[in-house]
């Protein structure tokens, strides 16, 4: 899921919300992507009721990296500064030592953002007094396992919510073309 549009547009409040106010349920001012984790989450826990005799197992892991000026940043761990972008043949394409939290609920994914938000890049624009500069993108990796008749089964699902920074210097092109 993508986040696009002019500084001051609103993409993080949409992507993000109200999350400061806590970890309270459905929150009216809540943003998409804890919405997308509550779902997620309950979802989990009715295919554990229905595979209760199939020893059904989720993890979930996430990470929240930050692209400024060029450089990859993790928001979980302020500390990492310039990761690099590797490709394995059986990772595919990630980012080295990027810190991964193991979650087992929405509460818990919630709590990781607004550590990951509280460390992003923000300024004031002409549009907005703490717009943020940046680019991220949080991740949740989910695998599951389970076995019915003797045979293991396994899925695994890569969740990317990004939001990108806006761009007032594009507006003011795309106004000088016009």
């Amino acid at each position: 899921m993508f986040a696009y549009g002019q500084t001051g547009s609103g993409k993080t409040h949409t992507m993000l919300g109200d999350i400061e106010g806590g970890t309270r349920r459905h929150s009216v001012n809540c943003g998409m992507t804890p919405r997308v984790f509550e779902y997620l989450f309950s979802r989990i826990q009715k295919e554990k009721e229905a595979r209760k005799d199939g020893k059904l197992r989720f993890t979930c892991r996430c990470s929240f990296l930050e692209i400024y000026n060029e450089q990859i940043l993790d928001l979980l761990d302020p500390s990492s500064s310039n990761l690099q972008i590797r490709e394995d043949n059986k990772k595919g394409v990630y980012v080295e030592n990027l810190r991964e939290v193991e979650v087992s609920s929405a509460r818990e994914v919630i709590l990781q953002l607004i550590q990951g938000a509280a460390n992003r890049k923000v300024a004031a624009t002409n549009m907005n007094r703490a717009s943020s500069r940046s680019h991220s993108v949080f991740t949740c990796a989910i695998e599951s396992t389970w076995e019915v008749q003797g045979v293991t089964h396994h899925r695994f699902a890569r969740l990317n919510l990004v939001d990108l920074a806006g761009s007032e210097r594009y507006w003011k092109q795309i106004m000088a073309v016009k």
